[in-house]
C-alpha cells in the first residue's frame, strides 16, 4: 500500500504505539494460535510496498496496514471525532513537526510485533515496556494518563482502520477486540471523572523549537506558560494608563536593572515563575527550585522584594496575569484554572504578608 502522506502516517503509527507497549514480563492474552495464519495471511512472503526489494510476511503486512489506517483515522480527525486523543501525542507531533523521525522505525516495528505475537505469529516478539509503565510517566514519550472513554475511542479508531483495510468480519474483529479489552486495566490509569492535567492540555512534554533561543528546544506545555509570565511582567512594567501603579514599588530592583540594560533579573524571574507554574499544573520534567513562596515574598529574606504584599495588590497582580494570558490568546477556561491556583488559600496566605 502506497501512502499518500507517508510522513504523517509515520507520526501517527508512532503515536498509536503509546497505547500498546507490552513487555515480556507480562503474559500475552490467550489467542487462537492459528489466528495470525488463518485470518491475517500468516507467514506467506510478499513484497513489502514500503521497502522495495524486500519481502515481508503477509500477516505482518496486514497488521501494519491496519495500524496505518488506524492512526490516519486519528490524525485526520474528521469532524473532531478524535479530539480527546490529541493531547496524548504531543511528543510525537512535535518530533515530526521538527522533522525528527529517528524513533519511528523502531516504534512502528515494535507495535506491529506486539500485534503479530498476540495474534499467534511464531516469528515476531515484542520486548518493550510493560503495559503500566508504557502508559504513565515511566515512559517519557507518554503525555497524560488514559481514561476509559479515551481508550474506547481508540478502539473505535482501530475498528475504523480495519474497515478501511477491508476487514469487517466478526471472525477477525472479535478476537482483536478481545485482545484490546484484555489489556485495558494496565493501560487505563486515569479515573473517568478526572480531567487531564493542565500542563498536558497546554502541550505537555513534547519538544518544540524555542522561538526565544534559536537552535534550542523547549517543552510544548512550557512555552505558553513562559509567554504568559513574560507578558504579565511586561504589562506591569509598561503600566499603561497607570493601572498597575500600586505594583511598581515591588519591582523597583527589577525595573532599575532593566532600565540600565541588565535583563538577568528579568530572565530569572520569568524562569522561576514559569517553573513554579509548570511544576504545579502537571509537568513531570520541570521542577521549581527557588525560594518557598513565603520567603520569596518577604523582603527580609529576598532582597529583590522591596515591601510586603497586601491582599489588594495581590489581586491586582492576578489581574495582570489575566491580561498577560489574554494577550497570548489563552482560553478563558484555562485562565480560570490558573486563577484558581493563584487564589488557592495556601498560595495567598504565603504571599500576602502585610
Amino acid at each position: 500500500m502506497k501512502l499518500k502522506n507517508y510522513s504523517f502516517a509515520k507520526l501517527w503509527i508512532l503515536g498509536v504505539f503509546v497505547f500498546f507497549a507490552c513487555g515480556e514480563d507480562e503474559p500475552m492474552p490467550p489467542m487462537d494460535n492459528s489466528f495470525y495464519s488463518t485470518q491475517l495471511g500468516g507467514e506467506t512472503m510478499v513484497q513489502d510496498p514500503n521497502n522495495p526489494g524486500q519481502m515481508i510476511e503477509q500477516g505482518f503486512l496486514n497488521l501494519r496496514t491496519v495500524v496505518t489506517n488506524t492512526v490516519l483515522e486519528i490524525a485526520t480527525n474528521e469532524g473532531g471525532t478524535y479530539d480527546d486523543l490529541q493531547p496524548y501525542f504531543s511528543v510525537l507531533l512535535n518530533e515530526v513537526g521538527r522533522n525528527d523521525l529517528s524513533g519511528f522505525t523502531t516504534l512502528v516495528d515494535d507495535f506491529t510485533r506486539f500485534l503479530a505475537e498476540a495474534t499467534g505469529s511464531r516469528n515476531f516478539q515484542y520486548t518493550g515496556l510493560n503495559m503500566a509503565e508504557a502508559h504513565n510517566s515511566a515512559n517519557p514519550r507518554m503525555n497524560g494518563l488514559i481514561n476509559n472513554a479515551d481508550y474506547d475511542l481508540f478502539i473505535q479508531a482501530v475498528v475504523a482502520g480495519a474497515a478501511e483495510a477491508g476487514i469487517t468480519s466478526p471472525d477477525v474483529l472479535g478476537p482483536v477486540a478481545e485482545l484490546l479489552e484484555s489489556v485495558r486495566e494496565p493501560i487505563v490509569q486515569r479515573a473517568d471523572d478526572e480531567e487531564l492535567d493542565l500542563y498536558t492540555r497546554l502541550g505537555g512534554s513534547g519538544l518544540v523549537s524555542d522561538p526565544d533561543n534559536p537552535g534550542m528546544l523547549i517543552e510544548a506545555g512550557y512555552l505558553p506558560l513562559r509567554a504568559v509570565v513574560t507578558s504579565t511582567v511586561l504589562v506591569i512594567a509598561t503600566n499603561e494608563g497607570g493601572k498597575y501603579d500600586d505594583l511598581q514599588p515591588y519591582f523597583t530592583v527589577l525595573l532599575n536593572e532593566v532600565g540600565a540594560g541588565n535583563t538577568s533579573g528579568f530572565t530569572t524571574l520569568v524562569g522561576d515563575f514559569s517553573d513554579f507554574l509548570a511544576a504545579n499544573i502537571g509537568s513531570t520534567n520541570i521542577s521549581y527550585n527557588g525560594l518557598n513562596m513565603r520567603d520569596a515574598h518577604d523582603p527580609a529574606v529576598n532582597s529583590r522584594l522591596t515591601g510586603l504584599i497586601t491582599a489588594e495588590d495581590y489581586d491586582l497582580f492576578i489581574q495582570a496575569v489575566v491580561e498577560g494570558a489574554l494577550e497570548n490568546n489563552v482560553p478563558e477556561s484555562i485562565i480560570g484554572e490558573f486563577g484558581a491556583i493563584l487564589n488557592s488559600d495556601g498560595l495567598r496566605n504565603a504571599i500576602i504578608q502585610a
